[in-house]
């Protein structure tokens, strides 16, 4: 059985995110958000709350952890 502290979601907005992430700049977090959105959204990495984007750290991690932002736009063939 789960404690709550183990099932506990922690969501981010895009500028609280990248204070907390400062691997991710604010262009480079939006481009991806843009391009790959209904996928984040798929995985569960987002969540859309009226006109806010909201990030769940773990899942978004673990998104890109799986190689899901190889090739975020653009031609997908080129090396």
């Amino acid at each position: 059985m789960q404690t709550e502290a183990e099932t506990t979601t922690e969501f981010y907005s895009v500028n609280d995110y990248i204070k907390r992430r400062s691997a991710f700049s604010k262009g480079g977090l939006r481009h991806l958000l843009f391009h790959q959105g209904e996928e984040l959204e798929k995985a569960g990495a987002i969540v859309r709350f009226g006109a806010r984007i909201l990030i769940d750290d773990a899942v978004f991690l673990a998104w890109l952890k799986a190689g899901n932002a190889r090739h975020i736009s653009g031609n997908r063939g080129a090396a």
